[in-house]
């Protein structure tokens, strides 16, 4: 069983909380290509229903041309169409034993942190269909009560997707959430809703349901979760700080 995801992360998940099932659903947005930093693939490759969510027209099509259902859509927390979206190519860099085109950046728009960490990078823009997850489950995959995994890497935009889904319904066991910049709102908003951090790989956050942890390990899972808020909290003002210290200093 090898891993096609970031890190392995797609394996780790798979053994620690699911080893032994046959059947499970897991829904990934922002899914790019079907094989490299494909935190899916290894999930349909055992026999679960995988659904996939992914606005470029690029990607989609590798999908499809390997046998895959592919929806076609941004996910947000409102439903539009006609919506610009930024395509960011990152011109072939080495990444992971492997080349990134597309994947890093683009997003809805492109949020002033991340363009400040390549800003040499071309831009195109593209008009695509947002929806909120549970418009789309309930339109594309009615059968669906509940999800085992759910995989999220939007490109700063991951709890605006969250915001578009009905957590208590569906109610996720496992969700993988980029935090590429350790941003302590993701920590904050999961744990206000019942979810605990199991580990942070970067540049990936796993939450677990805490209602889906034994009662030792859900201590030592909280008090992590705890720990992450303050760890990143700390870290962000020390940055904040000293972006204001410069900008003093050019003034």
């Amino acid at each position: 069983m090898s891993s096609h995801g970031e890190g392995g992360v797609d394996k780790l998940v798979l053994e620690r909380f699911f080893r032994g099932e046959q059947r499970g659903v897991f829904v990934d947005i922002g899914a790019a290509r079907p094989d490299f930093l494909s935190m899916s693939a290894l999930f349909r490759e055992n026999g679960w229903k995988v659904i996939l969510i992914e606005p470029n027209p690029f990607f989609c099509d590798l999908h499809r041309k390997a046998g895959h259902e592919v929806l076609q859509f941004a996910c947000a927390d409102y439903d539009a169409d006609d919506v610009a979206f930024s395509v960011v190519d990152s011109l072939g860099q080495e990444y992971r034993d492997g080349q990134v085109s597309f994947e890093s950046f683009s997003s809805l728009s492109v949020k002033e942190s991340y363009r400040r960490l390549r800003p040499d990078l071309p831009v195109r823009e593209i008009r695509v269909s947002v929806r909120r997850l549970d418009t789309l489950l309930r339109q594309h995959a009615p059968d669906v009560k509940k999800i085992d995994v759910l995989s999220i890497d939007v490109e700063g935009w991951e709890l605006e997707v969250l915001r578009g889904l009905s957590l208590e319904t569906y109610r996720p066991t496992v969700i993988i959430m980029e935090n590429f910049l350790d941003d302590p709102g993701y920590s904050r908003f999961m744990s206000r809703h019942g979810y605990l951090l199991w580990t942070y790989d970067a540049p990936n956050d796993i939450y677990v349901d805490g209602a889906a942890v034994p009662a030792g390990e859900r201590l030592h899972l909280r008090a992590r979760t705890i720990a992450a808020v303050w760890r990143r909290s700390l870290k962000s003002t020390v940055v904040h700080l000293g972006r204001r210290l410069r900008g003093q200093q050019r003034s």
